[in-house]
């Protein structure tokens, strides 16, 4: 085969997909949704709550974010005490809860509102988890957002497999000694 038929093949078969270049089917076996490559760049369009966001992709289709490795309490139902060690099973540990829920979500928007971040994903976590919606990491600024949300006691350590598993329990650990953010709750 000569160089230019050589090359004509490979151009067909990347235009097509077939060598793995470009987006993949999601893992839930979505075919009109694809996934980005390990890491890609987007624009968030909507703050959801501290750890969900909706994002748009550079090709103008549009999917819901979950942050890996991070839990922020709920604003949008009502927040279970026991996923958040030492907070008490009372109204008030649930009032408290909501109210660290929000400035969770308050941080989320003010960081990344309308910005363009960058999605990391991890083969350790799979690409999608709950809800189909996509599992990653996001950097905004070059700083991983996942990781300021637990500095900043706005978030607990989601108890699932992924890379940066230790060094988040680290994260939490600090933040819950010195009782920031959603740790001031506990009793």
């Amino acid at each position: 085969m000569n160089r230019s038929r050589a090359l004509v093949v490979v151009l067909c078969l990347v235009s097509a997909g077939c060598l793995g270049v470009g987006p993949a089917p999601s893992d839930a076996g979505e075919t009109t949704t694809a996934t980005p490559a390990s890491e890609t760049t987007v624009r968030v369009t909507d703050v959801v709550d501290g750890d969900t966001l909706d994002v748009r992709f550079p090709d103008g289709r549009t999917d819901t974010v979950r942050l890996l490795g991070v839990d922020t309490p709920e604003v949008h139902v009502e927040n279970d005490p026991a996923e958040f060690e030492g907070v008490p099973d009372t109204e008030t540990g649930r009032r408290c809860l909501r109210r660290h829920g929000e400035a969770a979500t308050t941080f989320a928007v003010e960081r990344l509102a309308d910005r363009s971040v960058t999605l990391r994903f991890d083969a350790a976590a799979g690409r999608r988890g709950g809800y189909d919606r996509l599992l990653a990491y996001v950097r905004v600024d070059g700083e991983s957002f996942n990781a300021a949300l637990l500095e900043r006691g706005h978030a607990r350590l989601y108890d699932s497999s992924f890379r940066e598993r230790d060094r988040y329990a680290t994260l939490e650990r600090a933040a819950r000694t010195d009782g920031r953010g959603v740790w001031s709750c506990a009793a």
